[in-house]
């Protein structure tokens, strides 16, 4: 399982982005972060996201800690923002394999 944090918001808004992300609380050493990546194309808003990785066993505590980070973009409007998990294929197959098709089972929503 990786968690994967998505910011979009207008070009307008970069600076107070940019801003933002210096202020943002210091990563705990049980959290990864894979790469943060910004996509960019004229006439649409930016999106970046964030790939963070962690033992499963803290859970609780990269919710947290993922609650705070993203709370500190609602400082700036017109941004949004969103925190979703997702799973590796060997755990979305297994729950393919045992018949049930639902892979919202294995989600534990943490982080909404």
């Amino acid at each position: 399982m990786i968690v994967i944090g998505t910011i979009t918001f207008n070009e307008s808004l970069a600076n107070d982005v940019a801003q933002c992300y210096g202020n943002l609380p210091p990563v705990p050493d049980f959290i990864t972060i894979k790469g943060t990546y910004v996509y960019t194309n004229e006439g649409e808003d930016i999106r970046a996201f964030a790939i963070f990785s962690f033992d499963e066993s803290r859970i609780d505590d990269a919710s947290e800690y993922l609650k705070i980070r993203y709370k500190a973009f609602s400082s700036v409007k017109g941004l949004t923002s969103k925190v979703e998990e997702w799973l590796d294929v060997q755990d979305a197959l297994k729950v393919v394999e045992s018949g049930d098709f639902n892979l919202s089972a294995l989600s534990t929503n943490k982080f909404l």
